[in-house]
């Protein structure tokens, strides 16, 4: 069999092309495929993107902490306030959202 007659077949041609678009069409339309994948860098993206956010409330968590190992006063003035405690002549309001 001649090499050259073979490159000249346009049977062998017509079967690769289709073979190459059936698997192109298996590669972009079956499950797992092509829509499967955009889908999951969206998940990955998304997944990154909220890790990023934990680290940074790790941060200021781990900031927090070692201010309270410290004793910061201003700190420790400010969690006290937050839960409702004023110092002695203070007078604490408090405000509430009313409901439509």
């Amino acid at each position: 069999m001649n090499a050259n007659w073979l490159l000249k077949s346009s049977t062998l041609w017509s079967v690769l092309g289709a073979s190459g678009f059936l698997s192109l069409m298996a590669v972009l339309f079956s499950e797992g495929g092509l829509p499967e994948l955009r889908k999951r860098e969206a998940e990955l993206k998304a997944a990154r993107t909220r890790l990023v956010e934990l680290n940074q409330r790790n941060h200021e968590l781990l900031d927090e902490v070692q201010r309270l190992a410290a004793k910061d006063p201003e700190l420790m003035e400010a969690l006290a306030r937050r839960q409702g405690y004023a110092r002695k002549g203070e007078t604490i309001y408090t405000f509430r959202n009313r409901e439509k």
